[in-house]
């Protein structure tokens, strides 16, 4: 069993995928060599990796979709060659209780004709589905699947954009720096200035003491 992040099966998970709820699984199964027909019988998700875990929703039976909404569940082929794809939405079976899921399918193997292996999956065929005998499967499985959060992706969006406010304190810090700047630079210069005004006084007072002794 495969995992991949596109409909047409190409781009491959090399990874632990990591979806939100509104992300679909695209999920091949698929058996080498592929001389032979597989059909999916049952496929479910568990929250651990344990297929007979008491939690399980199943979402494929007796080869056929649970769910009715194709939006939601589409098998694209089953039983039609060594392979079956089928696509699912992620919150289907994860909701907002779990972080990791699990997949597990019941397979069959066909040795007959294609049309003998292929599910006949409309509402009048339900009856005789429920019937039919199935040989022995086998149980693949795949996981874990992480769900990922949204406020994760928030978090890091206010770290990498400040916000606004920052950029106004920012402004306002720097005014202040060159208002603290101009009135610096003008009390240096009184200072400075200080020293030569009180010699011009003192010179004068002289002058002035050396006019009236005379």
């Amino acid at each position: 069993m495969m995992l991949y992040k596109d409909e047409d099966f190409e781009d491959k998970w090399t990874t632990v995928p990591s979806l939100m709820l509104d992300d679909n699984i695209y999920v091949k199964v698929f058996m080498i060599p592929a001389n032979l027909m597989l059909r999916v019988e049952r496929c479910w998700a568990t929250p651990n990796h344990d297929p007979y875990s008491n939690i399980q929703y199943t979402f494929i039976k007796d080869s056929c979709p649970v769910l009715t909404n194709y939006q939601t569940l589409a098998v694209m082929k089953n039983g039609r060659g060594p392979e079956a794809l089928f696509r699912i939405q992620m919150f289907k079976f994860v909701g907002s209780s779990y972080r990791d899921i699990f997949l597990h399918c019941n397979i069959q193997i066909c040795h007959s004709s294609a049309g003998a292996c292929r599910p006949n999956c409309s509402s009048e065929d339900a009856s005789a589905r429920r019937r039919r005998d199935v040989a022995l499967s086998h149980t693949v499985s795949y996981g874990p699947i992480k769900r990922r959060e949204v406020h994760s992706d928030k978090s890091i969006l206010n770290i990498s954009v400040p916000p606004v406010e920052t950029f106004v304190l920012g402004g306002l810090l720097v005014v202040l720096l060159l208002i603290t700047g101009v009135f610096g630079r003008l009390w240096l210069k009184s200072r400075r200035s200080y020293p030569t005004q009180e010699a011009q006084l003192t010179l004068s007072n002289i002058h002035h003491i050396s006019e009236v002794a005379s």
